[in-house]
């Protein structure tokens, strides 16, 4: 820790919801390290909303890089602004973005830490190698570190509050969810096609689950989602309830957290089950367990390895990573895991 370290720039424009839910972390050690200075961040316009609640930073500044602010002209003014901001250090959570860190060098920010990824260490003044063995938080947690971050705490958290809260018992009353009741939520979308699971999959899910341990599905998801809900619900004999579209992102979380059980692919939402302390299980594909896996306990992971796994390919022609999943075999680990539950 550095006593003349008063203003700090986070850099993470490449991140999603799932992100910044897997960097509080990282940031609550930067924090607690800094107690007394400013700290900002810069993100993508997606998560501004989400991270205003963030009780570890003071301001959030968007970068839209794929948008509005898209190209080198943009570059240039962005770190001029910065520069303005007088930052006495930067550090970058994007783990292989050369562009955050030249942006933190065109802006003269002093103390610039990260990964040296992508070739991208000239543009630092403090470095490490990148493990991508490692969870994503711990992979934070790691440039928290060389940033001068002491004291460790791995807990995940979410922001939602007594409104939210009040909402979502609210629904559960409304939909005539009882207190007793074996609530399950789905969340059937994800941003990459590679990631989806079928929709037939989660309908037959579904019936297993209502029909094998009485449980009440509720399908989550954002606007965009509500085609996709729809159809899954059209599509099973069990009564749904279909959330999708009817929750802000912190109504989500507080849906989630009233939850017994969360189903999802690879997602932000599964990582905002974690934070809310719900079970979760994880179907996976593409992606590395390893690195994206819900993380803390109590939760499963679902997932074929073949030797194509992980790609990370966005689009993929045969998906058989998780199309080889069937919904008999992901009903019969929760059905195995609600049977411990009812034995403790």
């Amino acid at each position: 820790m550095r006593e003349d370290i008063r203003k700090i720039l986070v850099m993470h424009t490449g991140g999603w919801i799932g992100d910044m839910v897997l960097l509080t972390p990282a940031l609550r050690a930067i924090r607690n390290a800094y107690p007394d200075a400013h700290i900002s961040i810069l993100v993508n316009p997606l998560v501004e909303g989400l991270m205003s609640r963030n009780p570890y930073i003071d301001k959030v500044i968007v970068y839209d890089k794929r948008g509005e602010q898209k190209g080198m002209r943009n570059l240039f003014r962005m770190a001029s602004s910065l520069k303005e901001g007088e930052f006495d250090m930067a550090i970058l959570f994007h783990p292989n973005s050369i562009r955050s860190a030249l942006l933190a060098f065109l802006a003269r920010i002093p103390i610039r830490v990260g990964t040296n990824t992508s070739k991208r260490g000239i543009f630092l003044s403090d470095s490490i190698p990148d493990e991508k063995d490692l969870h994503e938080v711990e992979r934070y947690l790691k440039v928290a570190r060389i940033a001068g971050a002491k004291e460790v705490d791995y807990r995940l958290e979410f922001w939602h509050g007594p409104a939210e809260r009040s909402y979502a018992q609210y629904k559960f009353m409304q939909f005539g969810i009882r207190p007793r009741d074996f609530v399950i939520g789905i969340n059937p979308s994800t941003t990459w096609p590679s990631k989806a699971w079928a929709p037939e999959n989660f309908a037959a899910l579904a019936d297993m689950l209502a029909r094998e341990a009485g449980a009440r599905i509720i399908i989550t998801g954002s606007p965009d989602d509500v085609p996709l809900a729809e159809k899954i619900k059209e599509m099973t004999r069990c009564r749904v309830i279909n959330l999708a579209g009817r929750t802000d992102i912190f109504q989500l979380g507080a849906v989630i957290e009233l939850c017994d059980l969360f189903i999802s692919c690879d997602s932000g939402p599964m990582h905002i089950a974690a934070a809310v302390g719900t079970p979760t299980v994880a179907l996976f594909g593409p992606t590395s367990p390893t690195r994206h896996r819900p993380y803390g306990q109590n939760h499963i992971v679902i997932r074929h390895p073949f030797p194509c796994s992980p790609c990370y390919r966005i689009h993929c022609p045969n998906n058989v990573c998780l199309s080889s999943i069937t919904p008999s075999e992901v009903a019969a680990a929760i059905l195995s895991r609600r049977r411990r539950w009812r034995n403790t």
